[in-house]
C-alpha cells in the first residue's frame, strides 16, 4: 500500500498556529510516503507569508509535492504579479508548472491550474493550458503502461462542489479529464473550494476518482473544520480518510473506499 497524505489552502498570512502545528504532529505521525499540497500556500502571496510556508515544508518529514493555487501570486505588488506571477513561490516552495513525484507504484503529476489574470472580474478561477495538459497526458501514458496508479494534483476542482460560489471547474477541465481519461490517469485531487468530497466523475464514464480536500491551515473554513485526507492505494482499492481538526489535534470523521474494476471506479462504502 502507499499512503498519501492530501492537504490543502494552507493560506499562510491567515492560518490558525494551533491548526498548523497539529497538522504537523499529524503529518509527521502518520510518515505518509508522499504529502501533496494542491495549493494556497499563502493568503496574499506576500514574502513573510511564503516565508512561513516554508518553514512549514522544512518542518515535514515526508517527501512533498507541491502546486500553487490562485492566492499564491502577488496580491499587492502588481508589476511582479503580471511579469514574474510565480517567482515567490519557485523561490520559497518549489517548482510552478509541472512536476511529479514517484511513491511505490503511484505517480503524482503536479499542474499548476491558477492564473494571474483573467479577462473576468473574478481572477480566482483557474485554466489549464492544452500544453501543460497534453504534457501531463504523455506523462500519464507513459507510466500507467508501465503498471503506475497515475494521480493529476492540481488547485482548481474538476466538477462543481456542493452549493459553492468559486466551485466552477477549471478552464479547459472538460478536455483535460477526457485527455487524462484516455491517458491513464485514475485521480484527480484538489483544494480551492475549502470542502472535502470524493467521488468517481461521471463524465469520464467513473475511468478518474476526484478526491477534494478542505482547507488544512485553521483559515477561511466553509462550514467545515480544517482537514486533510489521508489516502491508502493499492490492488485496485483506494480508502479516503478525512481528519478535521477539533482545537486540539487532527481526529477521523469520515471514511471511504472505492475499488477499481474494468477501469471504473465503484461508488463507496462510507463509514
Amino acid at each position: 500500500m502507499v499512503k498519501i497524505a492530501h492537504i490543502s489552502d494552507l493560506h499562510f498570512g491567515r492560518a490558525n498556529g494551533a491548526a498548523i502545528d497539529a497538522l504537523t504532529l499529524a503529518l509527521n505521525g502518520e510518515r505518509p510516503d508522499l504529502v501533496a499540497i494542491t495549493g494556497d500556500f499563502t493568503q496574499n502571496g506576500a514574502r513573510r507569508e511564503f516565508a512561513q510556508a516554508s518553514a512549514f515544508l522544512a518542518s515535514l518529514t515526508s517527501p512533498v509535492l507541491t502546486v500553487p493555487g490562485n492566492h499564491d501570486t502577488p496580491v499587492y505588488n502588481l508589476p511582479l504579479r503580471f511579469l514574474k506571477p510565480w517567482a515567490r513561490f519557485e523561490k520559497h516552495i518549489g517548482a510552478a508548472q509541472l512536476q511529479f513525484a514517484t511513491a511505490g507504484n503511484v505517480v503524482v503529476i503536479g499542474l499548476n491550474s491558477a492564473r494571474r489574470a483573467r479577462m473576468r472580474l473574478n481572477w480566482s478561477y483557474g485554466k489549464l493550458s492544452h500544453k501543460i495538459i497534453e504534457a501531463a497526458s504523455g506523462i500519464a501514458e507513459r507510466e500507467s503502461n508501465e503498471g503506475k496508479t497515475v494521480i493529476v494534483a492540481a488547485h482548481h476542482p474538476f466538477q462543481k462542489g456542493p452549493n459553492r460560489a468559486g466551485a466552477e471547474i477549471v478552464g479547459n477541465g472538460a478536455y483535460a479529464l477526457q485527455r487524462f481519461a484516455e491517458s491513464g490517469v485514475s485521480v484527480v485531487m484538489t483544494g480551492h473550494v475549502h470542502l472535502s468530497a470524493a467521488s468517481p466523475l461521471a463524465v469520464t464514464e467513473d475511468q478518474i476518482l476526484s478526491i477534494q480536500c478542505g482547507a488544512s491551515g485553521g483559515a477561511r473554513e466553509r462550514g467545515e473544520a480544517s482537514g486533510f485526507g489521508l489516502i491508502d492505494i493499492g490492488n485496485g482499492e483506494i480508502s479516503i480518510e478525512y481528519r478535521h481538526f477539533d482545537h486540539h489535534s487532527y481526529k477521523l470523521e469520515r471514511r471511504f473506499a472505492f475499488s477499481r474494476q474494468a477501469h471504473r471506479w465503484t461508488y463507496p462504502r462510507r463509514s
